[in-house]
């Protein structure tokens, strides 16, 4: 490697700390309009859960989840503001607000053009990471940093970056595990190019890079030791190990096992049980608008990887001299396609397109650069052969920055308005205040704080504070807010979970029968948008081992709750007045509502607040609003035609209505 020498930051005019202080109040501004509307239960819930186990004593060795680390920054945030749920928004939108800025240096250290590291942080910051994701954010933020300032060190004389390389990729393990390995092959990557640039023999080249891997390594190592002294003076060690040893299994698992290439072309894979399903290409030119959208932008963001991947190939044919150009090249193009596998492979929904979309973001604005030089707008110091480009290569270089203009518009339209962590859907219908236990103070609409509160009271009714409950296959927020604990470890199951945890279902049931806890939570969600994966049918056994021991049947918003003790049943049968709509065709959501469910309406005189609207016998989130009430029907539900029955079930009044038919209709 040579002898180790600082490598300079480019130093900040006042354009660019003015850019920065503008998008700190933008950010700010923007976040503090949206962030407490809406109640997560899932992935926020979790984290809120863990931190309040961990704040209470609990060891990491008490659930799945991700990194030390990452929980960790939970803890500070409680140790500075308290405990509460809006300790756990606020630390996860500072995050956000964090990584925002680490996008915007890292972009400028990309380009070195003010507008694009402005353009790409204030575009993060308008369709950002849904919080309980901004770990996957932070990783990036650090590694790009690092890789970045690596990649412009001077050949041979790169100790200092390879170490501050290696430190961030050490910190991504104690993140996000999975996201470490990743890294860990981009950095690998990296040290193998630059040392094969490097003068001198093959067999220079090739100790240049041992002693590179060799540092690269130690470091990794040291950054971690904390994490696993700390995990052995708890007494985890063991369980930490087998975690983070057991990630590379996994990740091949999701890539070798997934469906989605075959899913993109319209094929028929051997299994698709446990994943969900990407958007086919033919999704842009049939179907919603929306899903037109996010297939343009999976497959043209597809295609830019490819066609950057060739330019950089290019680079190195056409200009093997620019080494520090190609290295930069080569880094943006290693960091956004590492993002690429985590959402195509693992998860294809937005939330973690958006991750993806993030990175390729710092891509676009290197490419965008590139293509504004082409057209003479700046850039970096071109031939004369460059300059005597043709009409051709400008009109390819303007096709080239309206797709890359499209694809950030789209982004931003189509990611405010997805349900659930859009900013605009996030706001929408939601003007009603809802507080509950562990300082859950959000807006949420009429219908979803009748689902909450139901749940809540539900659950104190029938269990203790500290009592752990069961809540599947990934309702955590509910035990949160209700003050209660968790008896799995796997806070979020699926169809996937006994591939993942051999002997899964049968541990659950031995843990149930010795731990007996008074409620078990069952939600009528399909996580993966397959009846397969419904935790009723993947967990039957489970489900059958409940159902035997737990007399108590509860129909909730949304699932079903199994109690220990015995409750009655509704006996008094009434006649529904009337009902709307009695009938949607498949796939067209009616009275819209922030999370992407339909609301419909049903007239039945006597009504107490606790009465639900049931759809085919499953509790839907529901309203009273004197002999109205209204209900919220899954998008799932209204997927495919068929025809469905509506009941109304009121335990306080001991009321139940006939069934009256609700019909999907094909096209």
């Amino acid at each position: 490697m040579g002898q180790s020498f600082p490598v300079r930051w480019p130093a900040m005019p006042t354009g660019r700390t003015a850019a920065a202080l503008t998008l700190l109040l933008v950010a700010v501004a923007y976040f503090h309009g949206f962030f407490n509307y809406g109640f997560e239960w899932g992935d926020v819930g979790s984290y809120a859960q863990v931190v309040y186990e961990l704040s209470r004593g609990g060891t990491p060795g008490d659930y799945v989840g991700y990194g030390l680390l990452w929980y960790g920054l939970g803890l500070a945030g409680v140790a500075v503001a308290g405990p509460g749920y809006g300790t756990i928004l606020l630390t996860l939108y500072g995050v956000i607000l964090g990584v925002a800025f680490l996008f915007f240096f890292g972009t400028w250290l990309a380009t070195g053009r003010v507008w694009a590291a402005f353009l790409v942080a204030l575009l993060f910051v308008l369709v950002p990471p849904f919080p309980a994701s901004a770990v996957r954010s932070l990783a990036f933020g650090i590694n790009l940093l690092a890789f970045l300032w690596l990649a412009r060190a001077p050949l041979g004389r790169d100790g200092q970056a390879l170490v501050l390389a290696a430190v961030a990729v050490g910190v991504t393990f104690m993140l996000r595990p999975d996201f470490g390995y990743f890294f860990t092959l981009c950095l690998g990557l990296l040290m193998a190019v630059r040392s094969a640039c490097t003068s001198g023999t093959m067999a220079a080249r090739l100790a240049d890079f041992l002693r590179s891997a060799s540092l690269a390594a130690a470091v990794i190592a040291v950054t971690v030791a904390p994490l696993f002294l700390i995990a052995w003076s708890g007494g985890y060690l063991t369980t930490i190990l087998d975690d983070y040893l057991s990630y590379p299994r996994r990740i091949l698992f999701f890539i070798l096992q997934s469906p989605s290439l075959a899913n993109m072309v319209g094929g028929k894979p051997a299994s698709d049980a446990g994943f969900l399903k990407i958007l086919p290409v033919s999704a842009l030119f049939a179907g919603p608008f929306g899903e037109r959208v996010f297939a343009f932008l999976i497959y043209s963001t597809m295609l830019g990887l490819a066609l950057f991947a060739v330019h950089a190939l290019w680079g190195w044919v056409r200009r093997p001299g620019d080494v520090r150009r190609n290295l930069l090249t080569l880094t943006v193009l290693m960091l956004a396609g590492s993002q690429w596998p985590i959402f195509a492979f693992f998860r294809p929904a937005w939330i973690h397109f958006a991750t993806f979309m993030h990175g390729y973001l710092v891509l676009a604005a290197v490419a965008a650069a590139g293509l504004l030089g082409v057209l003479g707008f700046g850039g970096p110091a071109r031939s004369a052969g460059e300059r005597g480009r043709g009409s051709l290569a400008k009109a390819l270089a303007a096709a080239g920055l309206f797709v890359l203009a499209a694809q950030a518009v789209l982004f931003v339209v189509h990611g405010v308005q997805v349900p659930g962590v859009g900013a605009l859907a996030q706001r929408e219908g939601r003007d009603v205040a809802m507080s509950a236990g562990h300082g859950v103070d959000v807006m949420v609409s009429a219908a979803e704080k009748r689902q909450y509160e139901t749940i809540d009271a539900l659950i104190r009714a029938h269990s203790r504070p500290e009592d752990r409950i069961v809540c599947v296959p990934y309702c955590p927020g509910y035990a949160f807010m209700a003050e209660r604990r968790m008896l799995f470890k796997e806070h979020y199951v699926d169809d996937n979970t006994p591939n993942l945890y051999p002997g899964w279902i049968d541990r659950a049931i031995a843990l149930t029968e010795a731990e007996r806890p008074p409620v078990i939570l069952v939600q009528d969600w399909a996580p993966n948008q397959t009846e397969a994966s419904r935790f009723a049918v993947w967990a039957a056994p489970y489900m059958a081992f409940v159902r035997s021991r737990y007399p108590g049947v509860v129909p909730f918003p949304g699932g079903t709750a199994y109690l220990a003790e015995r409750v009655d049943e509704p006996s008094r049968v009434v006649q529904v007045q009337a009902y709307g709509p009695q009938a949607t065709p498949a796939g067209v959501p009616f009275n819209r509502q922030p999370d992407g469910a339909s609301a419909l309406w049903m007239s039945v005189p006597g009504l107490s607040g606790s009465a639900q609207v049931r759809f085919d016998g499953t509790p839907l989130a529901s309203a009273v609003a004197g002999d109205v009430i209204s209900a919220l029907i899954p998008v799932d539900r209204i997927a495919a035609p068929g025809r469905h029955w509506l009941e109304v079930v009121d335990p306080a009044s001991g009321l139940r209505t006939e069934p009256v038919p609700f019909d999907v209709t094909g096209p």
